[in-house]
């Protein structure tokens, strides 16, 4: 077991239950699954079950609704028991860790020796060297983290793990790693050992390329360490040898969402009660389960329990009409919204939700204490491409692990829930739905949500579509709309909605890197939310640009100052102005067909535009400033080039 401190933050993501973190002293452990944790270890009696885990209880009833699971809990905090003082509540609970790679060399000879999982120290390396964790490793797409196949790949047929060596001449290449076994016969493949090279390539199964361990016969064994020793399941997936530290064993997935409040008029009472069912999360769980499967009596009964152990006695039918209001769907928070003419996916659905909800007043910090937004006059220089300002001064964001993949991010974000998740992170998933949950963890911060003026846009797009059609290929709106963070239509994409999408993405961006000389935050503790659709009936062009590490009490309104209409109107202005100019130019800015790893940017680089992955949405995907300001030989078609020109005059 690990002993090494984490932030909690971190657990969500890039270190959750299956990755490996390295600490200080330069040893990986991998993260436990979900079976281990609330739990206390014993020297003598092991793992034990925590004292109050409800503490740590949360509950979104949109997340848990879309990813079906009955409620959240927070990574536990470590709280440390003194000798000779009381104890404090759930004390000593850690987020377990095991070692991973088990197979370690000896630093002076390259000897190697396998060691548990939960071996806690090593014994002495003899002749005077020390025992340093192997960089190998072996991954497949299914999710799978197994060792080296050292013996394996060198045809060792001995018994046991005796006589590897393991020799490393400094190269820049794996022909300069060399394995080999000193027990295996004079003459045998064992003895004459092999590198390294090839393992890592990683094969083409579209193609029919297979990898180095396909073509030696080795299979994948299925080993999955996070949760235990023999926490093995049967694979066909094609093994590839990787390093520990290699960025692509390990895309968490993740998902958040900004409390909403039901915005439909209710009576005080309603509200009320809903407010305190809200306080138990693990009741709201275990009612969200009922209720979704048309228990509502159920539902309604155990709710009337939890109320009635804090001293409210109220009837069923307030009851009912409270958990409607928290359980019911997401078209229940905003009332008279526009309804989408074609149908749109979840997480489209899941967005537009909060869009409807952020766009008005909601000012009612009794009744709403998680979220408040105040309409903000537009500026008068910007009431031309700027229909909204509002100032988010308080929001709750709650941010879900819900599994991870290897080698490449999935491109079905939600495919296979819960089972998947259920089957990834637990090595006894839970039986009932009442009692499948996910990590999470809750940030209050506070942003800027900004509209764009629909009625200029679409003149934009009419004005500009020769320029338009030219600059956005048809490849290129394919790629765009591949990239499944970008959340596109159900429907085939077009230039119409690549063009929009590319225009608020890269305001965003623009924004967000002004701000951070404005209003005394990092660019990491800066995060962008997008909404976007080129629905006819309801479009949507807003930008939330909000605090992504406030504590528990808020942030101190640095960010939502900079909305206010002083402010904002020469914020922007010199957004425009960094943005019209990139020391890139003009390579940055001319049409090359793609920049960025799947080819969906076009004038976007580390120079102008992106961001750090943390704050960008879809990881610096779908950008392109000549849509905002034009190009260095052509700004007329930058949608904000004609207030482009009047800050040119100003200076």
């Amino acid at each position: 077991m690990a002993n090494r401190p984490i932030r909690l933050g971190q657990i969500i993501a890039p270190f959750g239950p299956g990755s490996i973190y390295t600490d200080r002293r330069g040893t990986p452990h991998v993260i436990c699954g979900l079976d281990h944790w609330f739990k206390r270890w014993d020297q003598t009696r092991g793992l034990l079950p925590c004292q109050d885990r409800s503490e740590f209880e949360r509950f979104e009833p949109r997340l848990a609704s879309l990813l079906d699971v009955g409620r959240f809990c927070a990574p536990p905090d470590f709280r440390i028991a003194r000798s000779g003082q009381t104890s404090p509540p759930n004390a000593q609970l850690y987020v377990p860790a095991l070692r991973f790679p088990r197979w370690y060399r000896n630093t002076r000879s390259g000897e190697m020796r396998r060691f548990n999982l939960n071996t806690q120290r090593l014994d002495p390396a003899p002749g005077g060297g020390r025992w340093k964790p192997v960089r190998f490793i072996s991954v497949c797409a299914a999710g799978h983290l197994c060792e080296f196949p050292w013996k394996d790949w060198i045809g060792c047929q001995c018994a046991g793990d005796d006589g590897l060596r393991l020799t490393d001449r400094g190269g820049s290449e794996l022909t300069s790693i060399r394995i080999e076994c000193l027990t295996c016969p004079d003459g045998s493949s064992g003895r004459k050992g092999k590198s390294l090279a090839g393992t890592t390539m990683k094969p083409d199964e579209e193609e029919g390329e297979r990898s180095s361990f396909q073509k030696a016969g080795i299979n994948c064994p299925g080993d999955r360490p996070w949760l235990g020793e023999g926490a093995n399941e049967t694979c066909n997936r094609p093994l590839v040898g990787a390093l520990i530290n290699q960025t692509n064993i390990y895309f968490p997935k993740t998902i958040s969402a900004i409390l909403l409040p039901d915005l439909q008029e209710q009576d005080e009472e309603v509200s009320q009660i809903r407010n305190e069912i809200e306080q138990d999360p693990g009741t709201c769980g275990i009612a969200k389960t009922l209720w979704n499967m048309n228990n509502r009596q159920g539902a309604v009964a155990l709710a009337q329990v939890s109320l009635q152990g804090r001293g409210l006695v109220r009837e069923a039918g307030q009851v009912e009409k409270a958990l409607e209001s928290l359980l019911g769907t997401a078209a229940a928070f905003a009332p008279n919204a526009a309804l989408p003419a074609i149908p749109e996916s979840d997480l489209l659905a899941f967005r537009r939700a909060e869009f409807n909800v952020i766009r008005v007043e909601v000012n009612d910090p009794d009744k709403i204490p998680n979220l408040r937004v105040i309409p903000a006059d537009v500026p008068n220089d910007l009431v031309s491409w700027l229909s909204k300002v509002n100032l988010v001064e308080r929001l709750r964001e709650t941010r879900v692990f819900y599994g991870f993949d290897r080698l490449e991010p999935s491109r079905q974000l939600l495919s296979g829930m819960p089972a998947s998740a259920m089957g990834q992170l637990f090595r006894d998933p839970p039986n009932q739905a009442q009692e499948r949950w996910l990590p999470a963890i809750e940030v209050f911060g506070e942003g800027i949500y900004l509209e764009l003026n629909e009625d200029r846009l679409n003149d934009w797009q009419n004005t500009n579509a020769n320029w338009l059609r030219s600059r956005l290929s048809d490849q290129f709106v394919i790629r765009l709309a591949d990239v499944f963070q970008t959340l596109p239509p159900l429907a085939p994409a077009n230039r119409s909605w690549a063009s929009r999408y590319l225009l608020v993405h890269s305001f965003a961006h623009v924004l967000i890197n002004q701000f951070v000389f404005e209003c005394g935050y990092s660019t990491a503790s800066l995060r962008e939310r997008l909404y976007i659709s080129a629905d006819t009936n309801a479009p949507m062009a807003g930008i939330l640009i909000y605090t992504a590490a406030g504590d528990s009490e808020g942030t101190l309104g640095g960010l939502v100052r900079l909305g206010r209409p002083d402010r904002l109107g020469p914020v922007v202005h010199r957004a425009l102005n960094r943005a019209s100019w990139c020391s890139a130019d003009p390579v940055c800015s001319e049409n090359l067909g793609g920049q960025g790893s799947r080819l969906a940017n076009l004038a976007a680089c580390h120079a102008c535009i992106l961001l750090p992955e943390t704050s960008c949405e879809t990881i610096n995907q779908g950008l392109d400033r000549a849509m905002i300001v034009g190009t260095p030989d052509n700004r007329q078609p930058g949608w904000m080039s004609q207030l482009l020109e009047q800050v040119y005059a100003l200076e």
